[in-house]
């Protein structure tokens, strides 16, 4: 491999099935990638794949995806968060901001726009 600099490793917490085949046709040249659908699968993912980068979507089917950052936060408060809602409104991440996230972006969002937070969080 030599010099090649190792691919980040990025963890998709994302319901739709959808979503998470966009992400991966898109991303998979990029990044080494997880997905998990739910709170449960998230907490497995993160200590199987160890991510470095965290893509988080606050609507899933097990949990609030606020308490799942909360979590998140206490067991790895460095590692780098990105927020994805449907919500418009900003209302209901007002609890999230101050958790140190590292931006969140509201659906539909610009693939290459996450891509490029991705990259930012070096």
């Amino acid at each position: 491999m030599g010099s090649r600099t190792p691919r980040r490793k990025v963890l998709f917490v994302e319901d739709e099935s959808a979503l998470r085949r966009t992400y991966k046709r898109f991303f998979a040249p990029r990044y080494d990638l997880a997905f998990a659908a739910s709170g449960t699968e998230a907490r497995r993912q993160l200590e199987e794949f160890e991510p470095q980068v965290l893509v988080l979507d606050l609507r899933l089917p097990d949990t609030d995806g606020v308490t799942l950052l909360q979590e998140i936060r206490r067991s790895r408060p460095a590692l780098p968060v990105i927020v994805t809602t449907s919500y418009v409104s900003m209302e209901p991440l007002t609890n999230v901001l101050d958790l140190g996230h590292s931006g969140y972006l509201v659906k539909p969002f610009d693939l290459e726009d996450l891509a490029a937070r991705i990259d930012a969080l070096g």
